[in-house]
């Protein structure tokens, strides 16, 4: 052991010296981590969704544990360098968190397809970073860069978040040196002008997602302390209900909702890959009162019907013994709409979820055309109950990338820890294709999705504005904010 650890300690110097920006002294929770770090893709992605679970709990430190696992096992994944980097600036280490971001910046390939949509994280998140730090000046410009290179490739959601914190940082920018005025506790200065500012990226960003609850929650509180009328109308949809509910707010609406919530008429070939195993009919949506195999068979025949007649559409299932062939296994355009239909109708449940082993084959199902823009959607319960030779799922998937295959997933399952096993999957399979993920809240009947990265879990909100006359009475635009810290 003595032996081991002097070699540890000779290794660590010498890495040091080589390049201390590639390689950072652990301490604390990271050094815990790398005590458990874990090998193969898909453990990667069960640590790196862990730590966004507890990241939206505001346990930093558990999150930081698992983002230095995930970091660790694959560091050239932009995602898992980017949750470690935002997990040590919440974690008080935010020189360290920046500097893991400039190692990031250092690794992007621009000549990579997913290069602009990296470039506008990688700006939202230095951004968020030197909020974190007080460097509100700086986070403003970041965030502006992200919203320039995303407003060049859409995404009304990811834009909204943005908008909405850049309204924040924009109220937050004021001087370090907190005002002392007697009777009041220390605080900043902030101008009306500052305010109204604000308030545009506040409502912009409710234009662009009216489900953003932080937004919500800014624009209103910007409008009743500058006693104006918000020109955006607060109504009863259930958009403060949850953080992460975004255009299909409820689970009756999810038939009619779903081909907008995926985009489907981007692609020219669909493939529905449906779970039929047998927990499918055990399990019941609770608010619906029917079963997780009603409500999936309900959105596959509304999606069919939904579907311009220019797209191709196939179907698979998965559901059965590992070994048994599908229920259903029919090539993009080999069946009318009505033989779908009537195939979807009669689908029966079937045994277990083999996910990988039907995962596999399903390109199968696709044209040769290598220009044609695909996509998988698949709805299912489970997580792969199948070894298919011993093969990592999140490895296999990295194969369609060089196929045009875009995998977008439906599940019944809630994002929580107990999930973790198919949540890791799921979130491999859309984060290398560039998916989405949607789950069903049957408790709540709500639709929501899961963020394959931590943007979606930067939510800010203003604290408390007050009106002051620190500067005499006659100056009518001040407001003083609170810091917590």
């Amino acid at each position: 052991m003595t032996i081991i650890f002097y070699l540890w300690i000779c290794l660590d110097a010498l890495v040091w010296t080589i390049d201390p920006f590639v390689y950072l002294p652990f301490s604390g929770a990271e050094t815990e981590a790398l005590a458990e770090v874990n090998t193969g893709k898909k453990a990667a992605y069960k640590n790196h969704y862990k730590g966004t679970l507890y990241f939206q709990k505001e346990d930093y430190r558990k999150a930081l544990q698992h983002f230095q696992k995930a970091y660790s096992s694959s560091p050239d994944n932009f995602y898992f360098a980017t949750s470690y980097a935002m997990s040590l600036t919440h974690s008080g280490k935010s020189e360290r968190g920046l500097k893991i971001l400039q190692k990031v910046r250092g690794k992007m390939d621009e000549l990579g397809e997913d290069y602009q949509q990296q470039l506008a994280l990688f700006n939202f998140f230095e951004g968020m970073a030197n909020a974190q730090s007080d460097r509100f000046y700086k986070a403003v410009k970041s965030i502006k860069k992200s919203i320039e290179v995303q407003e060049q490739m859409g995404n009304d959601r990811m834009l909204s978040l943005y908008y909405n914190a850049l309204g924040y940082c924009t109220v937050l920018n004021q001087g370090k040196g907190a005002h002392i005025k007697a009777d009041v506790r220390p605080h900043y200065h902030v101008h009306r002008r500052d305010m109204l500012r604000a308030l545009a990226y506040f409502e912009k960003a409710l234009t662009l997602n009216g489900a953003n609850a932080a937004a919500w929650h800014n624009y209103g509180l910007i409008c009743d302390s500058l006693d104006v009328t918000p020109s955006i109308s607060f109504d009863s949809s259930g958009v403060f209900s949850d953080l992460f509910t975004a255009s299909v707010p409820s689970l009756t609406e999810l038939p009619q909702s779903i081909l907008s919530a995926f985009n489907f008429q981007d692609y020219q070939e669909v493939l529905l890959m449906l779970d039929n195993s047998g927990s499918m009919v055990q399990e019941s949506v609770q608010c619906q009162d029917t079963t997780r195999f009603s409500i999936m068979k309900e959105t596959a025949l509304e999606l069919v019907m939904q579907i311009p007649d220019s797209i191709q559409v196939g179907i698979g299932t998965i559901g059965g013994d590992c070994p048994d062939p599908p229920r259903l296994w029919h090539q993009v355009g080999e069946l009318s709409e009505r033989d779908m239909r009537y195939a979807i109708e009669f689908l029966v449940p079937d045994g277990t979820t083999p996910l990988l082993t039907m995962m596999e084959q399903s390109p199968e199902l696709f044209s040769n055309k290598n220009k044609t823009k695909k996509t998988i959607f698949l709805v299912s319960d489970g997580a792969n109950v199948c070894t298919a030779g011993g093969l990592d799922i999140c490895e296999w998937v990295e194969q369609l990338t060089r196929k045009n295959i875009t995998i977008h997933i439906l599940t019944f399952l809630n994002a929580s820890f107990s999930n973790t096993e198919a949540f890791a999957e799921y979130t491999c399979l859309a984060d290398k294709t560039n998916g989405d993920i949607l789950y069903l809240d049957d408790l709540n009947c709500n639709v929501k999705y899961h963020p394959t990265t931590l943007v979606q879990a930067y939510q800010p909100r203003i604290p408390e504005l007050q009106r002051m006359d620190c500067w005499g009475r006659s100056v009518e635009n001040l407001w003083g904010i609170f810091p917590e810290k």
